[in-house]
């Protein structure tokens, strides 16, 4: 029985999904419930699960192509099922194929095409470089040629000076895109591209994050609010929970923690920061759904612990390090991305001391946490030394006004300058 593969529609506003890995090659056995390949969608990794037991009969897209949703990438089933989209397909005399029949003792991994037994690596290779494989030697079995063959044929047939060939090693460059100047194409090192721009054409998630990023830009207008506080008894209380927390959770405490508990708490006696603007109405919450900004090579995820303000603190240190740990791994799911009332993020890590952050829409509110510095200040007559931290809020102005959002950073600076409050207010 045939069965379709298609592009899963994970989450309403997703539209299409591109497909990072099959985990299965076409040919191979698959069981009902093994992980058939991973795809990405505008924040999300996810494993996509083959939904029956069959051969992977066909892929129809391949790794890093861009694919609406609900669209078939592939078939599943029997070795004898007939693939509708390979009738129908015109091919070129040149290029019929002859889908070998596959031994299901032996399960060998290769398609027979004009009587040359090759991988799909191996074929895959070969058509990106225009190779004929008529002139490769496979020494696989029963000279069945594999990647490395391809490979080995392409560094034969490239004529090249020893030097070029190391610098090309060393930078890492491509030969087969490199035209030699010296007779019969010989590579001299003055072919070599040295000095060129680097392109790296933009993700899924990066083209997201331009989107969401622009829209916010130019669509709320914002103004930021600093607040310098001082961190002495939020260092202490860290301090002196550590041991507990570790011993309850085996999770250490962080000052983003105690900060995100904070905040909570104090969104929760401002609700006009914890709202957003819906057309001509302002819907103010009278709960928190608390996103974190997490910074990832691939981008930048704004997971979100909901309901927040119902939790203890020890629950708080818990769900931060939980989508923490699976935001780095690309664990989450879509609907850990949705539905954030606040958003709180945190250079500090980094030394950053001051800087204004963009709204998450369709947050009103962003908080901006920088770096503890040790200060010089006056108290008392005296200058004392000590960790100063500046908050950074910026604000949607359609929606909240400069004493309302001074209000709320001055009732986090009490949080924190006295943290002991926050537990009992």
């Amino acid at each position: 029985m045939l069965i379709e593969v298609i592009m899963p529609k994970a989450g309403m506003d997703m539209q299409e999904g591109q497909i990072v890995k099959w985990k299965k090659n076409e040919g191979e056995y698959v069981k009902k419930g093994e992980i058939l390949l991973e795809i990405t969608t505008d924040k999300v990794n996810m494993e996509v699960e083959a939904e029956a037991s069959g051969y992977l009969l066909k892929k129809l897209k391949h790794d890093g192509d861009i694919v609406p949703v609900i669209t078939t990438i592939g078939y599943l089933g029997d070795i004898d099922d007939e693939i509708p989209e390979l009738e129908n397909m015109p091919v070129k005399e040149s290029e019929k194929v002859e889908v070998a029949k596959i031994d299901s003792k032996k399960e060998e991994n290769y398609i027979k095409v004009d009587k040359i037994r090759a991988t799909p690596a191996a074929r895959k290779i070969a058509r990106d470089r225009n190779i004929d494989l008529k002139k490769v030697i496979g020494t696989g079995p029963k000279n069945r040629i594999q990647k490395i063959d391809v490979e080995n044929y392409i560094e034969s047939e490239i004529k090249i000076t020893p030097l070029a060939k190391r610098i090309a090693e060393d930078k890492g460059i491509d030969l087969s895109t490199v035209v030699g100047s010296g007779h019969g194409g010989k590579i001299f090192k003055e072919d070599l591209p040295l000095e060129s721009l680097k392109s790296i054409p933009m993700s899924n998630m990066r083209k997201i994050i331009a989107k969401r990023m622009s829209e916010s830009y130019f669509t709320a207008p914002t103004f930021t609010l600093n607040l310098d506080v001082d961190m002495t008894k939020s260092l202490s209380f860290r301090d002196e929970i550590f041991d507990y927390i570790m011993k309850e959770t085996n999770k250490k405490v962080t000052i983003t923690d105690i900060i995100s508990f904070a905040t909570t708490r104090a969104l929760m006696k401002h609700p006009h920061v914890n709202a957003r603007l819906d057309e001509d109405n302002i819907i103010i919450h009278d709960y928190v759904n608390l996103a974190i900004a997490i910074g990832l090579e691939e981008g930048l995820l704004t997971p979100v612990i909901k309901d927040a303000h119902l939790m203890t603190f020890k629950e708080m240190v818990l769900a931060l390090k939980d989508i923490q740990e699976r935001a780095k791994s690309m664990r989450l799911s879509p609907d850990d991305l949705q539905g954030s009332t606040f958003t709180i993020s945190n250079l500090g890590m980094y030394g950053i001391t001051q800087f204004n952050p963009i709204i998450n829409l369709p947050n009103s509110a962003i908080l901006g946490v920088s770096a503890i510095q040790e200060r010089a200040i006056p108290a008392n007559g005296e200058i004392k030394i000590r960790p100063i931290m500046t908050l950074s809020l910026t604000l949607d102005h359609r929606i909240i006004d400069g004493v309302i959002g001074a209000k709320f950073l001055q009732e986090l600076k009490n949080y924190l300058e006295n943290p002991i409050t926050m537990l009992i207010g």
